[in-house]
């Protein structure tokens, strides 16, 4: 489609923050095995998050959800050879981390950005745009060789939920999960040159559900990887080995006003609780006796409140503590929406039947 279709296609853009990382510094970059059915991964994904909202460290992160997501999984199998959940790929394989664990995280991190890279930049924006005849995010990448000889890498862009349609073991909900790759090819740069890309992303196959409510949920990093590779081992010291392929530049697409993320804690779906406590692992989330409704709710410019819904009738709104006491008889849905201070806001759910 060539360009003079502006005419009748609209770019939206959401408002963009300025990077949190400048692309003139060194970034660390982490792709994070993970999976919903894993017990131990919980902590890894709250760590990780922790992290990265405390901006101490230039750092993004992608949770790679191996059972819900082919994609991801083949990336890890296929090009990290993974043992186990969770497991932290940090700049390609440079370090591997297999525990949840937040001090091995942050040297990590530390190891990535202390170490040599080329001096290549690499700068990424993106935008939603709306035609009659395709949707999807309009990426530019801008890449320069500040080195004094050819750069030979391999350029990778990521698309993510900022706030996943997937939760992890603990009913938490994943953030930056990885969706698919937007682009997957080669690049070589002359000294001092520069190139543009001009990529579209087209959900329609893959992600079909994907629509322009959803654009300001949605984040692109793009990542040089070194063409030279070296042996390192997904179970250290010396097992699972792969061809670790290093980061050389890391640039993302964040919006500023992404929607807050929300998970209903407890009750989880598919358990059995009596008197609120949780027993076992059930073929529906039944309750006896009154309970407990826990819920986690975060927005970078904070939350203003948190409504429960039972059979779309407003039963609550929560200000502070995002915890309420359900008492009912039947089967029910429970819907609990989480609204942050610039009134965007996000929804989870579960269904139960209760006696109580």
């Amino acid at each position: 489609m060539k360009r003079l279709t502006i005419v009748i296609c609209i770019g939206l853009t959401a408002t963009i923050a300025i990077p949190a990382f400048s692309t003139a510094i060194s970034v660390a970059f982490a792709e994070v095995a993970t999976a919903s059915y894993c017990p131990d991964c919980p902590p890894s994904n709250e760590i990780l998050f922790d992290i990265y909202q405390s901006h101490e460290y230039p750092f993004y992160y992608v949770e790679m959800v191996g059972d819900k997501n082919e994609f991801a999984y083949n990336r890890i199998k296929n090009d990290y050879n993974f043992y186990w959940y969770p497991t932290a790929f940090f700049d390609g394989g440079y370090r591997v981390v297999l525990a949840s664990d937040g001090e091995e995280y942050k040297n990590a991190i530390e190891d990535c950005l202390n170490r040599d890279k080329p001096g290549i930049l690499i700068e990424v924006n993106a935008e939603w745009i709306q035609c009659p005849c395709q949707h999807g995010l309009d990426i530019d990448i801008y890449i320069e060789n500040n080195d004094e000889k050819k750069y030979n890498g391999f350029l990778k862009v990521y698309v993510v939920e900022i706030n996943s349609r997937w939760d992890d073991y603990s009913a938490n909900q994943y953030h930056f999960s990885f969706l698919e790759f937007a682009y997957l090819e080669n690049v070589s740069i002359l000294p001092d040159e520069k190139i543009f890309l001009d990529i579209t992303w087209d959900p329609t196959i893959n992600f079909p559900d994907i629509d322009i409510d959803d654009a300001n949920n949605l984040a692109v990093i793009g990542v040089l990887f070194n063409s030279t590779w070296h042996t390192n081992y997904a179970n250290p010291p010396d097992k699972n080995p792969f061809k670790a392929y290093y980061v050389d530049a890391v640039s993302a697409y964040i919006p500023e006003n992404s929607p807050p993320s929300i998970s209903i804690i407890s009750p989880k779906d598919g358990y059995l609780y009596i008197f609120d406590r949780e027993i076992i692992k059930f073929h529906r989330t039944v309750i006896i006796g009154k309970k407990t409704v826990d819920i986690n709710a975060f927005d970078e410019s904070g939350i203003e409140k948190v409504e429960i819904y039972v059979d779309g009738e407003l039963k609550a709104t929560l200000k502070d503590n995002f915890k309420w006491t359900w008492k009912d008889f039947g089967s029910h849905s429970l819907y609990a929406v989480a609204y942050d201070n610039f009134g965007l806001n996000a929804t989870d759910s579960v269904s139960a039947f209760i006696m109580a």
